[in-house]
């Protein structure tokens, strides 16, 4: 009999017995939700049950997110996680890590919300999936390494083509680990750019065996993925969120064996068409160069340079013309507006008002005359006609009150 000093190093230890119990730290148990609560810290505490038994369980708010449904009283679920004992309480209880409603029907509800979720976001959009490699030498395989998908699939690529390079990382295809594991491994080869594509593949099953293939994380993450992926899941009947999202789908494995290697003879006929292809649009370019060819072989410019020099000559004639043409035209203009200045002063001066019949008169000095005040009685004046002038003594002077 052993002794346990305290309750708590008896519960404790119970909790290390159920951890170490392969069967219980990693589970999956269906049943039916009571008393569902989410606490502020964003936990999820609820009664999984069955018409006769129960069990307390907990969801983690991390866990509690990746959840594509709101959980109520009365759901009937499938949760996967591990069994522990609550050691403040002694309670045995599961730590949920994922949740799905349980059945077939409710399962397809739950794929078509996420697809339309992540159709809405562009995941699946054609546009944005990346070519494949015409020749790989290297392939990246995420699958189980044990069965006959692994094995089946590497004799169909050898029998194909045997000149290339095939790197498996394994992982879980079935189960709560199989996101995670799958993510890890296109993790792994992106990280290290090692391959020009990657095959993730396991063989068909029912739409519980192939759940893990629809999980949103692992959907976002192919999206990301730099390298071009091709999903090998099922049979061709089996379709899940890796088939949208991949840059390539396969029907089955063995089939993306076919896709992502050409046969010598594919391969050979590829070149072939491709060879064909570049004479013709050679010929196309040579039969457009050589009719640009004969138009300029049959331009007199081409053979008889003369011509371009009197071409030339007669064009700079042209322009000399022109401007001699423009500095007379520019002469005229100056010498009619200077002739039209010229007259204008004649009109103004005295000359022209002396014909009119108008004098001026100057003092003896020649002073100019310009009031009467500037002369006196007896002065001498000169008068000053268009024709000639006289002499002339003041007799009197008359000022005129202004």
């Amino acid at each position: 009999m052993h002794t346990f000093a305290s309750v708590t190093e008896l519960n404790s230890y119970a909790g290390q017995v159920l951890t170490a119990e392969p069967r219980l730290s990693s589970m999956e148990v269906a049943g039916e939700i009571s008393g569902f609560k989410v606490y502020s810290s964003g936990h999820a505490y609820f009664t999984l049950k069955d018409s006769e038994s129960e069990i307390q369980a907990v969801m983690f708010s991390s866990k509690l997110d990746t959840v594509t449904f709101r959980p109520k009283d009365g759901d009937k679920v499938t949760v996967s996680g591990s069994c522990s004992i609550y050691k403040q309480k002694g309670r045995f209880q599961i730590l949920c890590n994922t949740m799905r409603l349980a059945g077939a029907g409710s399962l397809k509800a739950q794929l078509k919300a996420l697809y339309d979720k992540l159709e809405k976001e562009g995941l699946f959009d054609p546009a944005h999936k990346k070519r494949l490699p015409v020749k790989p030498s290297r392939i990246g395989i995420i699958s189980s390494p044990t069965g006959a998908v692994i094995h089946d699939m590497l004799v169909k690529l050898n029998e194909r083509n045997p000149y290339f390079d095939a790197v498996l990382y394994p992982a879980a295809v079935q189960g709560e680990n199989c996101p995670g594991e799958v993510i890890e491994g296109i993790d792994y080869f992106e990280a290290r750019n090692n391959v020009d594509v990657i095959i993730i593949a396991r063989g068909g099953g029912s739409i519980e065996d192939l759940w893990g293939f629809n999980n949103e994380a692992l959907v976002r993450r192919v999206y990301d993925c730099q390298i071009p992926v091709i999903s090998a899941i099922g049979h061709e009947v089996d379709v899940t969120l890796l088939d949208w999202v991949a840059d390539k789908r396969s029907p089955t494995p063995t089939a993306a064996a076919e896709d992502v290697i050409k046969t010598y003879e594919e391969l050979s006929n590829s070149i072939q068409v491709l060879r064909e292809k570049l004479y013709t649009n050679m010929q196309s370019v040579l039969a457009r160069k050589r009719a640009s060819l004969d138009a300029l072989r049959s331009n007199k410019a081409l053979y008889t340079p003369e011509l371009v020099v009197q071409i030339k000559r007669k064009e700079l004639d042209r322009i000399i013309e022109m401007l001699k043409q423009k500095k007379s035209d520019m002469l005229d203009s100056k010498k009619r507006e200077l002739t039209g200045y010229i007259d204008k002063l004649a009109l103004l001066g005295p000359h022209n008002v002396l014909r009119r019949g108008y004098s001026y008169v100057t003092l003896d000095d020649g002073t100019p005359a310009v009031s009467a005040k500037s002369v006196a009685k007896d002065s001498k004046i000169k008068v000053i006609f268009n024709d000639g002038n006289a002499e002339a003594v003041v007799t009197n002077v008359n000022l005129e009150d202004k």
